[in-house]
């Protein structure tokens, strides 16, 4: 071959690996105009919710001007203050700033007549909640603030948070609900007071669903974990009663403070709870003052002075004549101190029943005093 035709194989090699390349740059060449295009659609796009915030400022401006002008036309001349609109529009624009105002304030009386609005009106719950509150205690048929356990069957395993979101679905009061447990499984306890009893089944009858009637928490059965089934039935029997104390027993610190002296009452009543233990938890979680002695001058005092002067003479030891008057005097009645140290005078100290102190464990712990509460509180 010629050194001719060589050169002439060469021109032509470059000349399609060119036409090669410039087919592909007109692919990149078109890749790259979309891009453009799609970048100016997005700058148009922002510039249109520019503008259109834009006009929502001009709009908010609009209203604020005219709400300025209204408290301006009721309120005194020197009362008048700065617009707060110029700062804002100023502060918008670039390259502007506002000068402090040196007028002084808007009266504080003329803006709270302005601003203030009607209480809300009462929602239909609180209005049963407040009517409740102030109605008579119920009949002899339901016992005194007693609460009761009523136990659900379930198809799935569901926590709390959705068992109440079904219970909401059918109109269920979950504020009357005041807590849930598993005492066995596909099965769910609810914890309520007997005087929502009858509405919660009338509830769960629109759904077709019944409680389980005559369900045992204390049944050994109802022990599923595999690791217990070699025990004997007697120590089975001890460890769902001790599970069902734990559920108990969490249910008390979990509830509202104000809750818990009932329900742990039933759970005495049920014999699963002890006294001491429910006691112990009523004073952890309720702590109360000491009582106050009654003041001389109350009708309280005369009445038990009245009572022990009609005993028996010889059961009264009378002072010896020639004894000095000032030690017939009777003793003062001893300072009383509440559960953070501070002095209490007795005619001032409360102690009704309702009475709940706000002080918390360590507070008790801290100046060591000691709170109790009376021995029939449980065993009613």
């Amino acid at each position: 071959m010629s050194s001719t035709e060589q050169h002439l194989s060469n021109i032509a090699a470059s000349l399609k690996d060119i036409y090669t390349f410039m087919q592909k740059q007109e692919g990149i060449n078109q890749s790259i105009e979309d891009r453009i295009t799609s970048t100016l659609d997005r700058f148009n796009a922002t510039d249109e919710h520019l503008r259109a915030n834009d006009a929502r400022l001009n709009s908010v401006e609009a209203t604020m001007g005219r709400i300025l002008q209204a408290i301006k036309a009721i309120s005194p001349p020197a009362s008048s203050t700065p617009s707060p609109l110029h700062v804002i529009s100023k502060g918008t624009s670039a390259g502007s700033t506002s000068k402090p105002s040196t007028q002084p304030p808007q009266s504080t009386t003329s803006w709270a007549a302005i601003a203030s609005k009607p209480p809300a009106p009462l929602s239909d719950r609180k209005r049963q909640a407040l009517h409740r509150f102030f109605s008579p205690p119920p009949d002899d048929s339901i016992q005194n603030g007693s609460y009761t356990l009523v136990y659900l069957p379930r198809s799935r395993r569901m926590n709390r948070s959705q068992i109440r979101s079904k219970f909401r679905a059918i109109s269920i009061d979950n504020l009357r609900i005041l807590d849930l447990n598993f005492p066995a499984r596909n099965t769910i306890g609810v914890l309520l007071h007997e005087a929502y009893l009858d509405e919660f089944k009338s509830k769960l009858l629109e759904i077709d669903t019944q409680p389980i009637q005559n369900f045992d928490p204390l049944d050994h059965h109802h022990v599923a974990d595999p690791k217990y089934h070699d025990l004997s039935e007697e120590r089975r029997l001890q460890l769902a009663h001790a599970l069902h104390q734990d559920r108990c027993i969490r249910t008390l610190y979990f509830i509202r403070p104000h809750l818990v002296p009932g329900v742990a009452k039933y759970f005495v009543r049920q014999g699963w709870v002890p006294h001491t233990m429910a006691t112990d938890i009523i004073n952890q979680r309720l702590p109360r003052p000491a009582k106050r002695r009654p003041a001389p001058h109350f009708a309280t005092a005369q009445a038990l002075q009245a009572s022990q002067s009609a005993a028996p003479q010889s059961s009264i030891p009378l002072p010896s004549t020639d004894s000095d008057p000032i030690s017939l005097v009777p003793p003062a009645a001893p300072t009383l101190t509440d559960y953070f140290g501070n002095a209490v005078s007795t005619q001032e100290m409360d102690t009704t029943p309702d009475f709940a102190s706000n002080a918390s464990a360590e507070a008790l712990s801290h100046t060591g005093s000691t709170s109790s509460i009376d021995t029939d509180d449980l065993s009613q």
